[in-house]
């Protein structure tokens, strides 16, 4: 009998050690919350119980804005720029009864056509090859299958330069050298001339953001104390203005047109945010 209860009392012994530790350790880890964190990420409200786990005693209030008088002002300003990169397509297209006479030759002319515009003095002229094409050229006669008569390659070679004043010399240079066709000529602005133009319209649009705000403060009597942000809404820069030239100028010995190129447009955007008292 003795054995018996000793065994009892330490089974009960065990059982309330057992209980008490589940009172004073197991509420720490059942049915809590768990630990309060910071959203950095929210930035123009109070952050309370219900945004994130935690007492409200322990919220904290963003910077700035919640309890601000604001005026929020955009602007778009566009800012007018004289291209300063010319570019002109120039094809060599040859016609011979064979695929080796058509390439051999065609390589020949396009390679007179190059030293010739090399050779007219520009400097920073840049002639890139931009297409190749050898196709055959076909007779088609009534119920019967075409033929191939002749062998047509035709080469694109694309001149640009910044001096655009030489674009005149580099097409007729070109047209009397070989070359078959004028197929285009377009007009961009170089990375330091859009460079410089979003500078200039992103300054037009920040003054004119400021004379905005000050017009709607005067009218409200108010007075503005601090820009509080400025964004970028984003600058757009024009494609290159292409001029498709005319049969004429396609012909050889043609005389070259005089084109005037007109001025590209850079529109810049901003928002302004103002508190005011």
């Amino acid at each position: 009998m003795t054995v018996k209860k000793i065994k009892f009392i330490s089974v009960s012994f065990i059982i309330v050690i057992f209980i008490a530790f589940s009172a004073v350790i197991l509420p720490g880890c059942i049915g809590q919350k768990p630990p309060r964190y910071t959203n950095e990420s929210v930035t123009t409200q109070t952050v309370t119980d219900e945004t994130v786990y935690g007492s409200t005693a322990d919220s904290q209030k963003t910077p700035a804005l919640s309890g601000a008088k604001t005026i929020v002002v955009t602007s778009e300003q566009t800012v007018k720029v004289m291209p300063d990169i010319v570019m002109v397509n120039i094809i060599i297209s040859t016609e011979k009864p064979s695929s080796e006479e058509a390439v051999n030759e065609n390589s020949k002319e396009t390679q007179n056509v190059i030293t010739a515009i090399k050779a007219s003095g520009d400097s920073d002229l840049k002639i890139e090859t931009t297409g190749y094409i050898l196709r055959p050229l076909y007779n088609y006669v009534e119920n019967k299958p075409p033929v191939i008569y002749a062998f047509n390659a035709v080469t694109t070679l694309l001149v640009t330069t910044q001096k655009i004043e030489k674009i005149g010399t580099v097409i007729s240079t070109a047209v009397e050298a070989g070359a078959t066709d004028i197929s285009s000529i377009n007009y961009d602005l170089s990375d330091d001339a859009k460079k410089a133009a979003k500078k200039e319209a992103l300054t037009k649009a920040v003054k004119d953001a400021n004379d905005k705000a000050d017009a709607i403060a005067k009218a409200m009597a108010a007075d503005i104390v601090e820009i509080y942000s400025v964004n970028e809404g984003g600058t757009s820069y024009p494609g290159p203005i292409k001029y498709e030239t005319s049969d004429q100028l396609k012909a050889a010995n043609a005389a070259v047109p005089v084109i005037l190129p007109q001025e590209l447009e850079l529109k810049a955007n901003i928002s302004v945010i103002y508190i005011f008292k």
